[in-house]
């Protein structure tokens, strides 16, 4: 059976495959390429890519030291880094390095964007490889090295080969199923945003003494996948017996008998800001309700005055 040389310091074909991989992420997620090829080579440049790089820089050779005797005569305490444990380790430093990072990145000057997100990968990616590769090339005690078995090697028994069957074929349902659920469309959330704010533009500057006329700014943001027809009333309370229709802009007089009410039309992802101007004629504590009412649901805001 033939042994390939993958990995040794003359021959660092997985650090450079491992570099290659996590700059096709970063080009493809730049680029905003969509799919499922994506979503597996951004998964590893993520999960893998930056630990494996950060293990290697770490160590370099087979061997790990342990702890070291300053006492005579000279004693060391090592052990062997599998392969198993390089990619343990190299998932679970990913995840703590572009954990933290990305904290830092949502807190700081640049804030958290694809952008940056993808550049944190490069970098930090970057810097390890070049640290692994110069670190490999040094270390001569126990170079790490990984070989790949080629060609035709001893038979197998029965049992070993109906366990390989079951491997492959686990391998392949794995693949078949993640390769289904990624393809699938993303279920998409339909749902009204719905909120009001007064003159600022913010719920602090709401009015809450009227003297004459007041305003207020309704916002609505649709996150249906498709045009939906809404219904906003403006009312004193809630015992109104009849509606009239009013347009937005123009001043209304609340009145506890009548609601003021106002079709509208909001297509996906479209926002409206409309100004609402009032009155209300009756001094005293007052409750104002904005209702907006759509084929699914009811949604409701108040805000209490006082009328002088």
């Amino acid at each position: 059976m033939k042994e390939v040389v993958f990995a040794s310091p003359q021959r660092p074909f997985d650090l450079l495959l491992n570099m290659a991989i996590a700059v096709i992420a970063v080009v493809m997620g730049i680029a905003g390429m969509h799919g499922i090829i994506l979503d597996i080579i951004a998964f590893y440049a993520v999960f893998f890519a930056t630990g494996y790089a950060l293990v290697s820089a770490l160590f370099p050779g087979r061997m790990a030291l342990l702890s070291q005797s300053f006492t005579l005569p000279r004693v060391e305490k090592t052990h062997e880094i599998t392969m198993l444990e390089r990619i343990a380790l190299s998932v679970a430093l990913s995840a703590v390095i572009l954990g933290i990072s990305g904290v830092l990145l949502s807190r700081g000057l640049f804030g958290l964007t694809t952008l940056t997100a993808t550049l944190e990968v490069l970098i930090f990616t970057t810097i390890f490889t070049l640290i692994a590769l110069s670190r490999r090339l040094a270390w001569i005690r126990d170079p790490f090295t990984l070989t790949i078995k080629a060609g035709i090697g001893r038979k197998y028994t029965t049992a070993e080969k109906s366990l390989m069957g079951l491997v492959v074929v686990a391998l392949v349902l794995f693949v078949a199923v993640s390769a289904s659920t990624l393809a699938k469309e993303p279920q998409q959330e339909n749902f009204v945003e719905f909120s009001i704010s007064g003159p600022a533009g913010n719920v602090e500057s709401l009015p809450t003494t009227v003297a004459g006329v007041a305003s207020v700014t309704v916002n609505i943001t649709s996150h249906i996948a498709e045009e939906t027809n809404l219904t906003l009333v403006v009312s004193d309370g809630l015992g109104y017996s009849r509606t009239v229709y009013f347009s937005p802009g123009t001043v209304i007089s609340l009145d506890p008998s009548v609601g003021r009410t106002t079709m509208l039309t909001v297509a996906e992802g479209e926002t409206l800001n409309l100004n609402i101007p009032f009155s209300v004629p009756t001094p005293g504590d007052h409750v104002i309700y904005f209702t907006l009412l759509s084929d699914k649901e009811t949604l409701q805001l108040w805000m209490p005055v006082h009328v002088l």
